[in-house]
């Protein structure tokens, strides 16, 4: 069985050719790949609704994010503990530590949100 055929009015059967430096053209492919599209289709996009499409997480984003998360968990832990009311001698040293890589990953994060790859 076949795909189901498209109306006559959404058929992408007209072609409209433009020209592009080799940066341009090299910017184009590269966020088309970042968007999980077709130069063709992110063009179509951006011309005809005026954005353009959403951003795949890149994979770097989704590790930081991931330690980001472990952190949030292990300061439930620490605060769970506190008011508990029993309070660790180590938890100065344990919140110094976690304080330092919450700074690191987000540093990390705003670092590559600024990237121009994206």
């Amino acid at each position: 069985m076949g795909r189901p055929q498209l109306e006559s009015d959404k058929k992408l059967s007209k072609r409209f050719i433009f020209r592009l430096s080799e940066a341009e053209l090299q910017a184009l492919i590269a966020a088309a790949e970042m968007c999980g599209k077709t130069a063709g289709a992110l063009v179509r996009e951006k011309l005809f609704k005026g954005k353009f499409p959403k951003a795949a997480t890149p994979k770097l984003d989704v590790t930081h994010y991931a330690e980001l998360k472990r952190i949030g968990v292990n300061l439930n832990q620490l605060t769970r503990l506190c008011h508990s009311g029993r309070m660790p001698k180590e938890l100065l040293g344990l919140l110094s530590r976690l304080e330092q890589r919450l700074e690191t990953t987000i540093a990390k994060l705003i670092h590559d949100s600024h990237s121009e790859d994206r």
